[in-house]
């Protein structure tokens, strides 16, 4: 049964944690990034975005990863960025357009890790895990967990809600997030924590796939509790919310008229209002294009993911997309903004948007459990860990 570990954990001062605490998807662009970086110099993201201040350094040199360090430790120093003193978890609720997030902050183990009680559904690439094991290994921190959820545990869930109708002891909102912390230091109300969690049979990786392969592989190098453990944000599955990727494909070469005759090979194709962008059912997409708007419905049965089945039947049969990751072609669609921007290109001759009805946690489980992995880009989960919220020690750090 998969463990959580209350730590000794890092953690903005009050006064500064709004402006240390920051996700770069906020950003649209490196020139964003470089103007927060030059404006707030307690942002988090001079851990990990220092490069941009000095073009002459790279993202991956001694000297990025020494920079980053640096920061932290004069962060510290500073008390910006205080550490507690005991053993801790946190419950922290994430609302985000109206919608709340509640789960609780603790270190999972990499031991539950390897022996398949934390499970994966996406494949990671060596060169990443190897940049961040170099990462976390030089700033001796971690600071953005994981996200893991489980199968609904109801008396779990209880909990929580006993536990959030207490004042917060940190709230505060930023880009359109409310953020709300209680601090878990009562021994008995961490004893009974633990207890629900070791009675789950695993935890399920939403979000963070690359950073637990990376440490990990640091534990497997180092086999002592000081690189053991690995900050994670735990939810039950109903506190998730799961959206699709969509796709939008620009290809000049090929007709209308050619890709919905390819496409009606698999689907039946019904028109339908321009304002229509989500598909109520599995086994169904929204397909635009200058031409007008159509439900595709899938005629055979499957139980393939609709992600998968877009990428087999159209993106590889019809546009000869082999791989979604490389083509430049193709574009990944998730936040609303985004979307409303592909509906507008869809207006143009070239471009052909398919919308997709999201994949359920049920889905999602059933691949890790069968040691399957997903599409690439198949789901975007919140609610979104932010960096510099809450922060591990890790290696000569760790107590």
């Amino acid at each position: 049964m998969p463990a959580l570990k209350p730590f000794k954990a890092y953690k903005a001062t009050p006064n500064f944690i709004s402006e240390v605490t920051v996700s770069s998807a906020d950003f649209n662009s490196d020139q964003e990034l470089l103007e927060e970086l030059r404006q707030n110099p307690s942002c988090y993201l001079h851990m990990s975005k220092n490069h941009l201040l000095n073009p002459k350094i790279e993202p991956s040199s001694t000297e990025f990863f020494k920079n980053a360090k640096v920061f932290f430790d004069y962060m510290v120093d500073s008390e910006v960025i205080e550490n507690f003193k005991d053993d801790i978890f946190y419950v922290y609720r994430q609302t985000v357009h109206g919608v709340s997030h509640t789960g609780i902050i603790g270190l999972c183990d990499m031991v539950d890790y390897g022996n398949d009680r934390i499970k994966k559904h996406e494949h990671t690439r060596p060169s990443t895990e190897q940049f961040l094991a170099d990462y976390i290994k030089t700033t001796q921190v971690v600071g953005e967990p994981i996200l893991l959820s489980h199968h609904h545990k109801q008396s779990l869930e209880d909990l929580l809600r006993w536990i959030i109708q207490g004042e917060a002891d940190t709230e505060f909102k930023k880009n359109d997030r409310r953020h709300q912390v209680w601090v878990i230091d009562d021994p008995d109300v961490i004893q009974v924590i633990q207890d629900e969690m070791s009675s789950l049979d695993e935890f399920y990786i939403m979000d963070g796939h690359h950073r637990i392969a990376s440490i990990s592989n640091l534990y497997t190098e180092n086999k002592t509790d000081a690189y053991r453990y690995c900050i994670s944000f735990v939810l039950d599955c109903n506190q998730l919310t799961i959206n699709p990727f969509h796709r939008i494909v620009k290809e000049d070469s090929i007709s209308f008229d050619t890709v919905v005759r390819q496409l009606d090979q698999w689907f039946d194709l019904e028109e339908v209002p321009d304002y229509a962008i989500r598909p109520e059912h599995k086994g169904e997409f929204i397909f635009k294009s200058a031409e007008g708007s159509y439900l595709l419905k899938y005629k055979g049965n499957t139980n393939e993911l609709d992600v998968r089945l877009l990428e087999e039947t159209v993106l590889r049969s019809v546009f000869h997309i082999e791989d979604s990751r490389l083509d430049d072609r193709i574009t990944f669609l998730a936040s609303e903004d985004e979307i409303r921007e592909g509906v507008m290109k869809s207006n143009t001759p070239g471009y052909f948007l398919f919308l997709l009805h999201p994949c359920t946690f049920e889905e999602i489980a059933q691949i890790s459990d069968n040691h399957q992995v997903m599409p690439p880009k198949s789901t975007y989960v919140e609610p979104k860990s932010e960096s510099g919220l809450f922060i591990q020690p890790y290696a000569d750090r760790y107590r």
